[in-house]
Formats: C-alpha cells, structure tokens, sequence
C-alpha cells in the first residue's frame, strides 16, 4: 500500500513534540502557567492538547471494533479527506477519482492540493432502487488509467442511497495493489444496510471514513477517523500536525461515547429514521415534486418543478433547504435534512398547496 504513497514523504521525518507526564512541572513546551478566566476544562486550556487524542482512540476503536493501531482521529472526516490526499498525491501528478453527484470535498480537496479529478458519474436508472449507482465498468478502466484513490461514500451524499455492497467489492478487487479504495461512511449510523467493513478481511488497500458529527450531535466538535492498515495508519499520522484536536473537543467526545450517551443518540437515530420514511411519502404527495429517492441517511433528496421557487417558498417560512448549483445533474433537485417531528410538520406546511 505505501508504494502508492508520495515517495517523497516515506523519509519524512516528524515533529517531536515535547514530553507530557501528568505528575511532572511542564517548563518544555512554552505554554502559560497560568488558565484562562473561565477555563472549566479538565486539562486546561494554558496546556497543548496531546500530540494525539489517545483516548478517543480507545474509545473510537472499540466502538467501530478496530485495532487502536488502524484508527486515526481527524477534525471531522473532511481533514481524512485531506490528509489522504495530501498523503498520496503529489500536485500535478497523482490523481483521484470521484463519482459526482457526491460529496464535493473529495473534489476540493485534490484541487487544493494540485492532483487530477477524474470524473466517473454515477448512472442514472428507471429503477429508484438502483438510481445513481455505481458504474463499475467505468471506474475499472479508469482504474487502469493511474487514479492513486477512489472515493466511494455510501450512504451517498446528496443523493442519500448507498452504494451496492457487489459494486464496491467489484471495484475493489479491480484496484487491488494499483489505487486505495475510501469509502466515507459518514451516513452509517443511519442506514438499514450493514457497514462495508467486513472488505477489510479482504483487501488491505481499503480505507474507511467515519464521523461522529451525526449521530452523536458534534458536529461543532468536528471528530472524525480513518479506519486503514496500520501502515498506512503510521504513515498518515507523520503528515497530520501533531496538536490538531482541542481540548474541549477531547473532553466533549469522551462523554459523548460514554455508554449512557451513545443509548440516548442510539435513540435518536431510530427518531429520525422513522422522520425520514414519513418526510419520503410526505414529501412525494407535495405540489411541485416530482420525485424523491429512497435515503440511508438523514437527509433526502428530491426533485422538484422548480428548485429556486421550492427554496424561495421555504426560506419564507425561515427554513433553510439544500441545493447544488454546482453539480449540473442535479440542477432540478432539493436535499432536505430530517429534523425534529416539528421541524419536518413545518416544512411540510411551508411546501403545502
């Protein structure tokens, strides 16, 4: 898997930050000594954080059910993105391959960092069911063509299906030793699919992405986590930054994943789950839509007659609603989160005759 890494990286040598030991005197790190006003953190805020979240690790790998060496905490799966891309593709040579209508980070990311996008779509069928899949055939000769990583997310976003478990298996044995396959689960939580993590057993070159910014309400906390090999887990922990996660951030995700807090967000995603299959056939009896796709996620996606006039007819109502003007195929189509029982009720009134 690292000889797809930028070789130019393989020697780099990281920064080594200053030792902690909680019963010494820290004088070898610059800090204050004294808190902030109104520092209520264990820690405190005059101390950097650890170099790496230990134990969100712990917490996140047995939670997700991985070895603490094949977990890697990031500031939300976006900086995974990032860190993946900056990883493995040098500007100008390497390139990655999305499958638009997605998440459009996959994109920005390699933009900023100076690799190619290679764009295969996903294709459009009759059948709602199998609407937006992946088009398997495609993607293995572009496979061929030299893409360094592919990204997969399923649940898909903004279209909210996810992604046929034998499309993704195809896809990555078509990559094997040549592309690393991320497939984002950002939206897992809330799909009645199983996770794609059993691929693991099976191919070493695949990366998972999963964010606590959903189901356990964070997402102002901003925690994410590759899930990869434990070599490519080392490799990108040299790129990223040591001190990247806050404090506050450390503590707050440390009572979210306490087992008292992950029944009540358990909960709430049976809530919303229930919310979005009564918005899906709420929202198919609305004037002026057209269609909505079947959702694994806590959103859906709609098509309308005409989108600026459903977004103008909402935001009188003072509700906010999603659409993607930079993504063509998507030009008539309206993403809508699941909110509160009232939240949905008052949208439902806003798109009402």
């Amino acid at each position: 898997m690292l000889d797809l890494a930028r070789p130019e990286l393989l020697s780099l040598a990281p920064y080594i930050p200053g030792d902690y030991e909680p019963d010494c005197l820290r004088l070898n790190a610059n800090e204050s000594p004294w808190r902030a006003p109104g520092d209520a953190t264990q820690r405190g805020l005059n101390r950097y954080p650890p170099p790496r979240p230990e134990v969100i690790t712990r917490h996140l790998s047995a939670y997700y059910g991985v070895g603490e060496t094949e977990l890697l905490v990031t500031r939300g799966s976006s900086e995974a993105i990032d860190v993946l891309i900056r990883g493995f593709c040098a500007a100008g040579r390497d390139k990655v391959l999305i499958c638009p209508p997605t998440f459009d980070m996959y994109r920005l990311y390699a933009e900023i960092q100076g690799a190619g996008v290679c764009r295969v779509p996903l294709e459009r069928n009759a059948d709602p069911e199998r609407d937006f899949a992946l088009d398997v055939g495609e993607i293995r000769r572009r496979i061929d063509a030299g893409a360094k990583l592919i990204f997969i997310c399923s649940p898909n976003n903004p279209t909210g299906g996810a992604m046929a478990s034998a499309d993704i298996e195809a896809i990555c044995a078509a990559a094997d030793g040549r592309s690393l396959v991320v497939i984002d689960e950002a939206y897992q939580e809330f799909s009645g699919q199983p996770s794609l993590q059993d691929l693991r057993a099976k191919f070493a070159h695949v990366v998972f992405l999963r964010t606590l910014s959903k189901f356990v309400s964070l997402a102002g906390v901003r925690c994410g986590a590759v899930i990869a090999q434990p070599a490519v887990i080392d490799y990108l922990t040299r790129v990223l930054p040591p001190y990247t996660f806050p404090t506050p951030s450390i503590e707050l995700v440390g009572q979210a994943m306490e087992q008292s807090s992950l029944a009540v967000s358990e909960q709430r995603v049976e809530t919303l789950r229930q919310q979005r299959d009564r918005m899906q056939a709420a929202l198919g009896t609305q004037p002026g839509v057209l269609k909505v796709w079947p959702s694994d996620a806590n959103f859906v996606l709609i098509q309308v007659a005409d989108a600026s006039q459903f977004v103008a007819r909402v935001r009188r109502a003072r509700i906010l609603v999603r659409t993607f003007p930079n993504a063509p195929e998507l030009s008539d189509c309206v993403r809508i989160t699941i909110g509160r029982a009232e939240d949905n009720d008052r949208l439902l009134e806003a798109t009402g005759a």
